[in-house]
């Protein structure tokens, strides 16, 4: 009885630590099992931003769906279910909850996040460029209100020998001077295969005969220097060229409404110097609109003697280029153009410009100024016009466009210190390059672009008051260039600026980007069509 006695509390103890262990053991399993619902309706979040363009319209718009995720989250957790719903925000759906739902053992798990889209089309930015040139995309100084983006990718090239990169020909010695490498002739085998190797193929995007590399960490892919800037508000716009652009948007910052061009820098390839004054964003705001840039994008960081320092941006200047290869730059002609198949009609295209040019009314000009004749062209089959009014007394010339009008060759606009005006949306295809020396905005009380909006598009290059004599220009429109755009003076442009590489200079043009030009472009322009982003604003388990 007196062992019973002694052994009863050893008995009781080891009950309850028997009792203690098997509920620790069953709150573990049941952690984990939550743990493992969580886990999934994570992944489905990550499964439905890898699926949600298909939930946004072409305005950016989400659409209510709901997605059934059972059979893959089976397939990582034997008889999980779950599924993805995707509810836009009633006030305005470019905003929407993502509600990720996945049940594993009959234990529940929610995870809900906000997003929104935004449209990183080509057209929505003050500056897109291209590849480059010469290890840069932007050359001289320039004031930018608005965003930039910049690829720098570089022209493709074929890898023969799959290392990477780009290979030369081999050096040879020309013994019979004809330039070309002759079976016997002395060369240097850089790869040790025996044999005399030519330069790797490569599409000759600019046509300067030498092979342009992607921009790398010493390349300075947009050097902004002296006074050269980029800022999110119309601050120093001319109050002549204001009166003609829609009202900026406005957001909520510090308890004031600010006016927003809800501006981003985006770098695929190179860095960004930023030395003296130059700047990507402002330190702080004005009285009446926002001094940060909404995001900065750069792969490759900054450089100059300012760097990072004079970065002023809602999410600070580390942040990585956020696009991958979603948006590519629009070559209509050469080696780098793709076909194009046309939405209205179901006709592919050999390339773009071979679409301009069957869709066009081809006129024989190359000169429009002042005091060129009245002329009147079309309209085609297309719908397509083109007619001129050569200035009269005080009153300046005036261009009337519809449709698409192609130039068989280089194009002159204006001459030096005088104003051309343009009604209707339209435009000017050249084969050639575009040189304009005047004014060229639309008529006086005219909004652009939701009243008149005029497109110029140059197989070659884009010059901006480069002609002797010329003073700067004031202009509004969308410009694309497959090779260069020039801005010699201190131009101000109301628009978009879209090209492979960009002069600006040592006079400091600005140009302002109109956020309603990607929505109202004139027919026919390069770049479309429209390009979104997903962008992740809050995050809550529920």
């Amino acid at each position: 009885m007196m062992l019973l006695f002694l052994a009863l509390p050893m008995i009781l103890m080891g009950g309850a630590l028997y009792l203690y262990s098997s509920s620790g053991i069953l709150r573990a399993a049941n952690e984990r099992v939550r743990s493992q619902a969580l886990h999934l309706a994570e992944a489905g979040i990550d499964l439905a931003v890898d699926d949600l363009m298909a939930a946004v319209g072409a305005d950016g718009e989400f659409k209510s769906v709901v997605w059934d995720y059972s059979d893959v989250y089976d397939s990582m957790i034997g008889g999980a279910t779950g599924s993805v719903a995707i509810t836009p925000k009633v006030s305005d759906p470019r905003y929407a909850w993502i509600t990720s739902t996945a049940t594993v053992r009959g234990v529940p798990s929610s995870v809900r996040v906000y997003v929104s889209t935004k449209d990183v089309s080509v057209w929505n930015n003050a500056i897109f460029a291209g590849m480059g040139a010469s290890g840069e995309a932007i050359n001289g100084n320039v004031d930018i209100r608005g965003s930039v983006h910049i690829l720098g990718d570089g022209e493709d090239y074929t890898d023969l020998n799959s290392n990477g990169q780009w290979d030369g020909a081999e050096p040879f010695t020309d013994l019979n001077g004809n330039g070309v490498w002759d079976a016997g002739e002395p060369f240097t085998d850089q790869n040790s295969d025996g044999a005399w190797n030519p330069a790797e193929p490569y599409k000759d995007v600019n046509s300067n005969g030498i092979y342009d590399a992607p921009f790398t960490a010493a390349d300075l892919s947009s050097d902004f220097s002296g006074s050269a800037h980029m800022g999110n508000n119309y601050s120093g716009i001319p109050a002549s060229l204001l009166a003609q652009l829609p009202a900026l948007g406005k957001t909520n910052v510090g308890g004031k409404d600010l006016e927003t061009l809800l501006a981003e820098l985006r770098v695929k390839h190179g860095k960004v110097g930023l030395s003296g004054s130059a700047s990507a964003g402002d330190s702080s705001d004005t009285a009446t609109g926002k001094g940060h840039i909404d995001g900065s994008y750069v792969n490759d960081g900054f450089g100059g003697n300012q760097g990072a320092g004079h970065v002023y941006s809602d999410n600070g200047s580390t942040h990585q280029y956020d696009l991958g290869d979603l948006v590519e730059f629009p070559y209509i002609s050469g080696p780098a153009a793709q076909a194009y198949t046309d939405s209205s009609s179901g006709v592919t295209y050999d390339t773009y410009a071979d679409y301009l040019r069957l869709n066009s009314l081809t006129v024989p000009v190359s000169l429009i100024k002042g005091s060129t004749a009245a002329f009147s062209y079309g309209p085609d089959s297309h719908g397509n016009s083109f007619s001129f009014t050569p200035k009269a007394g005080g009153i300046p010339a005036k261009i009337s466009i519809v449709g698409i009008v192609r130039i068989n060759g280089d194009l002159t606009i204006g001459a030096s210190k005088e104003t051309i005006n343009y009604d209707g949306r339209g435009t000017l295809f050249s084969e050639g390059s575009v040189y304009c020396h005047s004014d060229l905005r639309p008529k006086s009380g005219v909004i652009f672009p939701t009243g008149a909006v005029l497109g110029l598009v140059a197989l070659k290059n884009i010059e901006l008051a480069t002609g002797g004599g010329d003073a700067q220009l004031t202009m509004c429109g969308a410009f694309y260039a497959q090779n260069k755009i020039i801005s010699a003076k201190q131009n101000q442009i109301g628009g978009t600026f879209v090209s492979s590489f960009f002069d600006m200079g040592k006079n400091v043009p600005s140009i302002y980007q109109v956020p309603k030009l990607s929505s109202n472009l004139p027919p026919g322009m390069p770049g479309g069509p429209t390009v979104h982003s997903v962008r992740r604003l809050s995050w809550r388990a529920k």
